[in-house]
């Protein structure tokens, strides 16, 4: 069974073993990246593209191939840089069956999963109709059962996503979002700490996400008021877009990579709500993380990787309706001794098991596992 950090699940069929191309001067070895967006796409970034320096320091080389566009060009590009690896890290990117020996050739593959992109999303659903959207989720299923037969690696965010890549694929390992640490320096957590601890302004209950995720906010709209009118707090939206909620008392924040941290630094604690189908248990609760890293405390839905990155009691709380919703985050306001400690263990919790240097250490042992292989011959 895949776990949290790090196991490894067997299954489908092995794949036919296949070596790279091309020796690589040193005895480094060479990986093609290729990701769906740059540092503005957090899967790019979190799982791949934050580290990149970690991977150079241990020998491997990486080479970024960003797929926006299908362009004869950039495909014929795309597939001269594959000869010229020794592995092909695909960071969710889907082809058709029939691409993927033109484009990758014989490189072995190591196929990085954090979203359950064999679902239909709820946007999906709504933009495009129940039936349409459903054929649109079977394409991607036939193209991600191809590219999960062929890799030699499937790195997965988190245990659901692992047990359904195991269906198809030979070795599955389970590898967490990671989190940078540096981005909450002691100096600024000791500061939160003390201004939560003195106490004195409006509770400030937070959420950060990104549009599609907003959906999720009206569930918590009733909580919100009820346990808001008590305290005087307040709700704070860190995201692109926003969305009203009548009669709950929200400050707006415009997310950027910049200003994320300290925004999260200034909260008392941090929401995340879901619905419990297929589609949110792909998620790799990277909220959570953010959380916790800047030393909240959590409220969030029992659903997918929310359930491992929360320890319940200790980091944070679980809520399903509104009364517990509302129990939940009324607990927390009034009680900010029992939040520090709560967000104490959450930051000790990244700490351990999500801190970035890390996971990238992980990352690297698998890419030179796969990509050594090859090199060798």
């Amino acid at each position: 069974m895949g776990t949290a950090d790090g196991g490894t699940l067997s299954g489908g069929s092995p794949s036919t073993p296949r070596r790279a191309w091309c020796a690589s001067p040193g005895g480094r070895l060479r990986v093609l990246c290729i990701l769906n967006g740059g540092v503005e796409h957090p899967s790019s970034r979190l799982r791949v593209l934050q580290h990149l320096a970690l991977l150079k320091g241990r020998g491997i080389d990486a080479d970024v191939f960003v797929a926006k566009r299908r362009r004869a060009a950039d495909l014929a590009d795309l597939a001269r840089r594959a000869r010229r690896s020794h592995a092909v890290l695909v960071q969710k990117k889907l082809f058709a069956r029939w691409k993927l020996p033109l484009l990758l050739g014989p490189a072995p593959i190591l196929f990085d999963l954090d979203d359950a992109v064999f679902t239909v999303s709820p946007d999906e659903r709504e933009r495009f109709g129940a039936e349409r959207a459903e054929k649109r989720a079977a394409s991607r299923r036939r193209r991600l059962a191809a590219v999960l037969r062929r890799s030699h690696r499937v790195i997965a965010g988190n245990r659901f996503l692992a047990e359904y890549a195991a269906r198809f694929a030979r070795d599955v390992t389970v590898l967490p979002t990671a989190v940078d640490l540096r981005l909450f320096p002691d100096g600024a957590l000791r500061r939160a700490r003390e201004a939560r601890r003195a106490g004195g302004r409006a509770p400030r209950i937070g959420w950060v996400g990104s549009r599609p995720s907003l959906r999720y906010l009206p569930a918590l709209a009733e909580p919100l008021r009820r346990v808001l009118a008590e305290t005087g707090g307040i709700f704070v939206q860190i995201c692109s877009e926003f969305v009203d909620l009548p009669g709950v008392p929200t400050e707006t924040i415009t997310w950027s990579l910049e200003d994320e941290p300290s925004a999260l630094l200034d909260l008392d604690l941090g929401v995340m709500p879901l619905d419990d189908t297929a589609f949110s248990q792909g998620k790799c609760g990277l909220k959570i993380l953010m959380y916790q890293a800047a030393g909240l405390p959590v409220v969030c839905s029992p659903v997918g990787a929310n359930r491992d990155l929360v320890r319940e009691n200790e980091t944070g709380f679980f809520a399903r309706t509104t009364d517990e919703w509302a129990d939940r985050l009324r607990r927390l306001v009034a009680d900010p001794r029992l939040a520090l400690e709560m967000g104490e263990r959450g930051r000790a919790l990244v700490e351990e098991h999500y801190e970035a240097s890390a996971v990238g250490a992980r990352l690297a042992d698998l890419v030179a596992g796969v990509a050594g292989r090859a090199a060798a011959g």
